[in-house]
């Protein structure tokens, strides 16, 4: 039986390629399908309540490899299910944390208040700089109130300072709803 000698390539670290014989055959690395990726989007867009919660969860599960998919997919103007996506990047957790804070970044109208709440959920550190800014700067009374009840929720000493010094300046409404929302579980 001969021996095959296995190498990495420079700038491919993960992929291992045969290095003697004619021909060079890359070893297939596994990852989620992506036709399930695809099913449970389609789900989570256009499913009943429950098949909607049933498949962000199933995309929470999958994790970094949905990230990019529902990113997209909350940006996307055409979009009605922005809140569903959101629920669904709140599962993935962590891996998602980059992705909605560069949404948050961006300042897109429609993709910045699910976005927000997503990253409150989420509660990475990373978050507390982009979500002051939101709070301070939002373009909405909204978008400045999830932020401020994302901060909050958090509990990072950084983004409680901000609200507190934010918060006595609000309208009572605000107030109110900041208050609320750190409250639920």
């Amino acid at each position: 039986m001969p021996v095959v000698e296995l190498e990495k390539r420079k700038g491919e670290p993960g992929r291992i390629f045969y290095t003697r014989g004619r021909f060079e055959a890359p070893v297939v690395e596994e990852q989620p399908e992506r036709e399930e990726i695809t099913v449970l989007m389609d789900t989570l867009q256009k499913g009943d309540t429950y098949r909607s919660l049933q498949a962000a969860g199933a995309l929470g599960r999958i994790g970094m490899p949905a990230v990019e998919p529902l990113v997209q997919a909350l940006t996307d103007t055409a979009t009605t299910a922005r809140w569903r996506i959101a629920i669904a990047l709140a599962s993935v957790g962590t891996p998602a944390a980059e992705a909605l804070i560069e949404v948050v970044n961006a300042g897109k109208d429609p993709a910045a208040n699910p976005a927000i709440w997503a990253l409150g959920r989420i509660g990475d550190p990373r978050a507390v700089e982009p979500l002051i800014t939101a709070m301070k700067a939002g373009r909405t009374e909204s978008s400045r109130a999830l932020a401020a009840a994302a901060l909050m929720k958090m509990g990072h000493p950084a983004g409680i300072a901000a609200v507190e010094e934010a918060l006595p300046a609000a309208d009572e409404t605000v107030r109110a709803f900041v208050l609320e929302e750190v409250h639920r579980n």
